[in-house]
């Protein structure tokens, strides 16, 4: 794919350079953790057997090949990822398999050329919270569905009810230089937290019938607080900081976060909370 069909050029080197090859190294820890969030949305976007549906932020694969389990034979999906490293881990799961057809594409869903009106719906667990320009992105997808077509998501809620980062991260500022967030309106782990913002982004970009549902649950990050806090290193903003301190500095916050997850263990795992919205809409 030529750098002319990606609009989001600092994504793109993050998810490769950055996060993709992590992503895959933890991609059941991972796939673990965000199952239940995925298989939310995949319920609220209810595919049929015999539908074409559009993901866009297939990552290694493991919600493809839910929703391929769902249409059946007769279906198809279009995998979208811009992440390369995430896609061939994803390819590999998919030929092991005797899914329906699925096509994976390395493409910016904000700008990649879908065709007009050739899918039922479109799904993302966690993959919309990127574009650089979400309008534009959400207008792109609109236009890859037919009439009356579905679109359903998962994205991260307010920052403040996630204590599964808040609480690690927080704990580990105490010895680490941890980046600021982003402002609301750039790409990020919470860009769509705000609840009018998604509703204001998917009305300009032509959708109706916009819902939002928040899904709060508690859920484990870790078996004990050694594990917890070993996985908490690796995401989010603590992972860079982290990985570029020295030992006695990794020792440190592994110990400062071990304590503040400490309230949180019992006999099934480190539970804290979680916050997000599913969010649905229709192409008029």
């Amino acid at each position: 794919m030529s750098e002319i069909s990606i609009a989001n050029l600092d994504q793109r080197e993050f998810w490769n350079e950055q996060k993709g090859d992590l992503w895959v190294r933890l991609q059941p820890r991972i796939d673990a953790m965000l199952a239940p969030f995925g298989e939310k949305a995949i319920a609220t976007l209810a595919p049929a057997p015999g539908d074409g549906v559009l993901e866009i932020g297939c990552g290694t694969g493991s919600t493809t090949l839910t929703l391929a389990g769902r249409i059946g034979p007769t279906g198809r999906i279009l995998a979208v990822d811009i992440s390369r490293p995430m896609l061939r881990t994803a390819v590999a799961r998919a030929a092991g398999t005797s899914a329906p057809e699925i096509a994976f594409v390395e493409a910016d869903a904000q700008v990649h050329d879908f065709g007009p009106g050739g899918f039922d719906a479109a799904y993302s667990r966690f993959g919309m919270m990127f574009f650089a320009d979400p309008v534009a992105a959400f207008r792109n997808i609109l236009g890859a569905l037919r009439p009356g077509g579905r679109l359903a998501y998962v994205c991260w809620a307010d920052r403040a009810d996630n204590p599964w980062v808040r609480i690690p991260a927080g704990a580990a500022r105490q010895y680490l230089e941890l980046p600021a967030p982003p402002p609301d309106d750039l790409p990020g782990q919470f860009s769509m937290a705000n609840g009018d913002r998604v509703r204001a982004v998917l009305r300009d970009a032509g959708w109706s019938d916009i819902r939002l549902e928040r899904f709060d649950i508690e859920h484990s990050i870790g078996i004990d607080v050694a594990d917890a806090a070993s996985f908490a290193c690796q995401m989010g903003p603590m992972a860079e900081p982290f990985a570029q301190a020295d030992d006695a500095t990794k020792r440190n916050v592994m110990s400062t976060i071990r304590h503040a997850l400490e309230p949180y263990a019992g006999p099934d795992g480190v539970r804290l909370g979680f916050s997000t919205w599913i969010v649905s809409a229709t192409r008029p």
